[in-house]
């Protein structure tokens, strides 16, 4: 048997016909109604999820931005340039077209510094909530935001001397250490 269109009301009554299928027994089709109403409400509320996801992949970007993380990117993408153009010491018959070149591709280099971008903002989406977002949104867009941005390269010059000498130590300290414990065990490392 097939399925039909079936309306136990008159054609006047303003409620849709239902859609019956003699195939299908009763109880069957309440399981399928019960197994389908999760998929349809998942399928109904999918754009609500979508915005919320724009929404927080946008101010992940700026967040991403203003943390100045989109800055370090850009500045990997100038030392690549910059490490390009070095080349020209070895090549001097190439330096004045490879400058030209260099030039011209500066869109490419930026490109890839804003894909970089995107990618980290996707991360930093997934990361944390949108709630999350925004108060870091609001931190970085505010003067000790804008401070913290500003200090960063500094503090960042100062940080990486003073990071060395401590993984220096921390290494033989903790080697030492490790060296002890074995040597008590009666194990030589």
């Amino acid at each position: 048997m097939g399925c039909s269109l079936v309306s136990p009301r008159p054609s006047s009554s303003p409620t849709p016909p239902a859609f019956a299928c003699s195939a299908i027994s009763r109880p069957k089709r309440r399981k399928m109604r019960r197994l389908l109403a999760p998929l349809l409400v998942a399928a109904l509320a999918f754009p609500v999820f979508a915005q919320e996801g724009e929404d927080s992949l946008r101010l992940a970007r700026l967040v991403v931005e203003n943390s100045g993380l989109s800055r370090s990117f850009r500045g990997l993408t100038e030392a690549m340039r910059m490490d390009l153009s070095r080349a020209a010491t070895t090549r001097p018959e190439l330096a004045s077209d490879l400058q030209a070149a260099l030039a011209e591709m500066q869109p490419a280099f930026d490109a890839e510094a804003d894909e970089m971008t995107a990618k980290a903002a996707a991360i930093y989406a997934q990361k944390l909530s949108r709630r999350e977002l925004a108060d870091c949104a609001v931190f970085f867009a505010g003067p000790s935001g804008k401070a913290y941005v500003a200090a960063q390269p500094a503090i960042l010059a100062d940080l990486g001397p003073v990071l060395d000498d401590w993984r220096r130590t921390a290494s033989v300290t903790l080697t030492t250490r490790l060296r002890e414990k074995l040597r008590a065990k009666g194990k030589d490392f």
